[in-house]
């Protein structure tokens, strides 16, 4: 049976991290309305037609860059760790689950302030991870946790490559 162990940031990280993505999906649902308006107002100048194609070529990017490419799991709120198998990132509205063969070492970084999980292979544009000081008491144990799962899966893949 495998174990299947939960590492959560602080509330007020949590509320952070979906807080900021709800904002800045309401911030440009508003942009696009304001510079929609002042096209039809302005019958389609040239000015509020370079800004909402701008937002709305952006609100795009940012979309594709977040969610199907990774990048809002950079910075996880909840981290599952389960034995030998793999690790779930939890970020908001995604779900990100990395084998333990895909993890490549843990670091402590003062530049970042908390630990960084550099991965073996790109899981869509994400190629590491933060733990960052949010995680509070839990960082290190999760730290910790995840460098056994890496000491763990190369010592299998050296037994199995013998």
């Amino acid at each position: 049976m495998t174990q299947r162990r939960t590492f959560r940031a602080s509330e007020y990280w949590r509320m952070n991290l979906s807080g900021g993505a709800l904002a800045g999906i309401g911030v440009t649902i508003l942009l696009l309305t304001v510079f929609g308006m002042a096209l039809w107002m302005t019958e389609f100048a040239t000015e509020p037609l370079i800004w909402f194609l701008g937002i709305g070529l952006n609100s795009v990017v940012m979309f594709l860059l977040f969610y199907p490419g990774n990048l809002i799991a950079t910075y996880p709120m909840t981290v599952e760790v389960e034995h030998s198998k793999e690790i779930v990132l939890i970020a908001p509205w995604k779900r990100l689950v990395i084998p333990v063969e895909d993890l490549r070492d843990v670091r402590n970084s003062v530049w970042h302030q908390g630990y960084v999980v550099r991965l073996n292979r790109r899981h869509g544009l994400l190629r590491s991870f933060m733990i960052p000081g949010f995680f509070g008491h839990e960082r290190n144990n999760l730290a910790e946790a995840i460098e056994n799962q890496i000491t763990q899966a190369s010592a299998r893949a050296a037994d199995s490559a013998q």
